[in-house]
């Protein structure tokens, strides 16, 4: 495998036309979505349905890289919060972007949005 070949989608789908969470979980099965948390586990996220959301492949790694900075920056004692906030584009279940904030005293210390679709 190629390094740029995680980002490439296994069939030619349309993101937009998924509409349940029926259709993502099958999705996720034929290889074209995986599994992202919101709130990773490594920080107390619950490993269920609330948590959860169905990306491209690769977008969880993109996201998972994210958190280890975010790890870093609770280590050093600079981020005490975060939020990741999913943004939807017509009736998709699937997010089209997803924006990553931490901060500590009100200020953003972390401030990334991933484009997904």
């Amino acid at each position: 495998m190629r390094l740029f070949d995680i980002f490439k989608k296994k069939n030619n789908i349309s993101f937009a036309d998924i509409d349940s969470m029926d259709k993502a979980k099958e999705e996720v099965r034929k290889g074209n979505l995986e599994i992202m948390y919101l709130m990773s586990p490594m920080f107390g996220g619950a490993e269920d349905e609330s948590n959860i959301l169905y990306v491209p492949v690769g977008v969880n790694r993109v996201k998972e890289s994210y958190d280890n900075v975010l790890a870093d920056l609770v280590e050093q004692g600079k981020a005490k919060s975060f939020n990741c906030t999913p943004e939807y584009r017509g009736n998709s279940v699937v997010p089209c972007k997803i924006t990553l904030t931490s901060g500590m005293d009100g200020k953003d210390v972390l401030n990334q949005t991933i484009n997904v679709w």
